[in-house]
């Protein structure tokens, strides 16, 4: 359910496919992988997926133009017609406020030209994307020209607040059971505000909204492997208290209840 992460995986006629490539060593706590998408749909077709995105900030390039999106808190929408290719950058939790001209807050759900932030090589690699060769070959070469950019861009790499924002972030993202702030503060002994300001700051979001995304990210995923779990106990296993606020958060953020969620998971309308 997280396009740079999981399957495109549209409605109807036509293909579409993304393939993830790691980031060399040297930037890896600036850029978590890249997401290199293609597609083709018959003419007159249009086909949707919706998404619900990894909390942290996605540069995109297709057609040579570049923009930076912000954390998305909210389910959106992604419709895919005729033919193209693009170029993503997953961005580390750290990353977003080292290369935005704004504050992250005023980013949340929202986006900017890239070239605000001084990508200046859209073009080339959109070119780079459509040159002779092999698409492993273009898609190489495509990385090899944004990444020479990034290290110009910020020669120091992630400064050390990034760095332990990108810990909690990978934290909260891989160990099952973290539920409450608390937890989390008393890990990285942190206090709760300087927690928020930080999380706030560099993502323009709050800790308890990671925590109920990834529980969420998590209630997706089950219920796309399976035809429809037992909401009662994933709710359970999940940390709330009941059905119902489990249904009310899933509901808030994907726009759909759970049971809603499943069938379109089958029908193949929506990414898991």
């Amino acid at each position: 359910m997280d396009t740079p992460r999981g399957p495109l995986q549209p409605t109807g006629e036509g293909t579409a496919h993304v393939a993830r490539l790691e980031p060399s060593a040297a930037l890896r706590e600036l850029v978590v992988h890249y997401w290199l998408p293609t597609w083709q749909i018959p003419a007159g077709a249009n086909h949707e997926q919706r998404i619900l995105s990894y909390p942290g900030c996605n540069l995109a390039i297709e057609d040579g133009i570049g923009t930076l999106y912000g954390p998305v808190t909210r389910l959106s929408l992604k419709r895919l017609s005729g033919s193209g290719r693009a170029f993503g950058v997953l961005l580390r939790p750290g990353t977003g406020a080292l290369l935005c001209n704004i504050p992250v807050p005023e980013l949340v759900d929202g986006s900017i030209p890239a070239l605000d932030c001084g990508l200046d090589c859209a073009g080339a690699i959109h070119e780079a994307l459509h040159a002779e060769g092999t698409i492993e070959h273009q898609q190489r070469s495509a990385i090899a020209i944004f990444e020479d950019w990034l290290v110009e861009r910020l020669p120091t790499g992630m400064d050390a607040e990034g760095l332990l924002l990108n810990r909690i972030c990978a934290d909260i993202e891989s160990t099952p059971g973290i539920g409450r702030v608390a937890q989390l503060c008393e890990h990285w002994q942190i206090g709760e505000r300087a927690l928020q300001r930080l999380v706030h700051t560099r993502m323009g979001i709050t800790p308890k909204w990671l925590l109920q995304r990834r529980r969420l990210q998590e209630a997706a995923a089950l219920m796309g492997r399976g035809t429809g779990p037992n909401l009662a106990r994933l709710a359970h296993a999940l940390g709330y208290a009941d059905q119902a606020h489990f249904t009310r958060d899933f509901a808030g953020v994907t726009g759909m209840s759970p049971g809603e969620y499943v069938r379109q998971v089958q029908a193949g309308s929506v990414g898991s």
